[in-house]
């Protein structure tokens, strides 16, 4: 006897899932865009400058 030939087409799971994914993964991409440019419109607005490098003292060095 000879087995029969199985041809899988799809996953049907991955099918399934994109749709319940895809809309969290675009409102994340949402939330980040805007927090983002938020955080640099305050930061111009203060008038410090976009180097990340330049950081404020921290207290504590005060008190050293």
């Amino acid at each position: 006897m000879t087995t029969p030939h199985v041809e899988y087409m799809a996953h049907h799971w991955i099918l399934l899932a994109v749709p319940a994914f895809l809309p969290a993964v675009i409102v994340v991409g949402v939330v980040l865009y805007v927090a983002l440019r938020d955080r640099r419109a305050v930061r111009n607005a203060r008038g410090t400058p976009n180097d990340s490098n330049q950081r404020p003292e921290p207290s504590d060095k005060k008190r050293d």
